[in-house]
């Protein structure tokens, strides 16, 4: 009788112990790893149930009850801040309560999608206040300059070094914080194994984050962006222009391409000068990072992107202009 009674108690531990594990779990798992921000108002008088079932029709948490498991847990079901959040599908259950519990008034929520430019980025900075039109662009540290910006140029602006994603800042955080939060965070997805391939290239950390920015604007495919870093790198030892229509693009700040626009004298030209542009294009996303670390080797030259987003490779020149002529006319 005794047994049976220590083998229930142990029984019951061990389910305790199981649900910590799948309630932990839960907690600190977003619903989704893509999405767009949504604006969630929490109005006076709303109950923690009703906060949960508002974030269950926005799309923003799938259970309900864990949400409310959580707010009970952390003694602030009567705490809940009344006022307008701005919320993403990437931000895990815990993140979301935290942020209505502590309340919006002190925070900002920003997401920087990949493949934004510095100048985007600051735009986004100041629609929310958190920068002044300009400041950003021309930006340098005065202290505390982060580790990451030792392979950047002087010369050269942060653009390529703040990392696309989900933040949050303070309201009256300053431009420095927030600029080295995001160049912190490039440093941090530059894992180990990342960092320890780039001293095996015969490129620095800047050389690569050039080349992942001119792969984060012209592809869009994980597979084909591989395929294109090769070829890219390929021309570049061969001392073949590069010939990247994105470059003239973030030139002009045109989205079309004229045939006067390869004749600009500009760093940035890759019809112009042979060799990389002088800084990165954009902020480029881990996959095309990753892309320009590890490319892929094939027989092809040339690469268009075609009306429908379809990549196609070319061996020859003459292979090139035809595909030209029938995908892009």
């Amino acid at each position: 009788m005794i047994r049976g009674f220590l083998y229930g108690i142990f029984a019951i531990f061990i389910i305790i112990f199981i649900f910590l594990i799948v309630f932990w779990w839960q907690i600190r798992t977003p619903l989704n790893s893509a999405g767009e921000n949504i604006i969630l108002n929490v109005e006076k008088g709303d109950s923690a149930q009703t906060i949960a079932d508002n974030l269950v029709k926005a799309g923003l948490i799938k259970r309900p009850f864990i949400f409310r498991l959580y707010v009970f847990l952390a003694l602030s079901q009567y705490g809940l801040k009344t006022g307008e959040y701005e919320l993403s599908p990437k931000m895990s259950i815990r993140e979301i309560a935290d942020s209505i519990i502590v309340g919006g008034a002190n925070e900002i929520l920003i997401t920087i999608p990949e493949g934004f430019t510095l100048k985007q980025i600051e735009d986004r900075l100041v629609q929310v206040k958190l920068a002044r039109p300009n400041e950003l662009v021309n930006f340098k540290f005065s202290t505390g300059i982060p580790s990451m910006l030792s392979d950047k140029p002087k010369n050269t602006s942060l653009e390529g070094y703040l990392f696309p994603d989900t933040y949050r800042f303070f309201k009256d955080a300053t431009l420095s914080d927030i600029l080295s939060k995001m160049i912190a965070n490039l440093n941090t997805k530059l894992t180990p194994d990342l960092k320890s391939a780039i001293k095996y290239l015969p490129y620095n950390t800047h050389q690569i984050l050039i080349m992942a920015s001119l792969i984060e604007k012209e592809v869009v495919n994980d597979s084909d962006r591989e395929i294109v870093s090769g070829i890219l790198w390929k021309r570049l030892k061969a001392g073949v222009p590069l010939q990247v229509d994105a470059t003239l693009v973030y030139i002009t700040g045109r989205k079309e391409v004229y045939e006067a626009d390869k004749k600009i004298n500009s760093p940035y030209n890759t019809y112009f000068y042979r060799n990389l542009p002088k800084g990165p294009i954009c902020n480029p996303g881990l996959s095309a990072i990753r892309a320009a670390i590890f490319p892929k080797a094939s027989n092809y030259w040339y690469y268009l992107s075609a009306k429908d987003g379809q990549t196609i490779f070319s061996k020859t020149l003459e292979e090139h202009n035809y595909n030209k002529a029938k995908y892009l006319k």
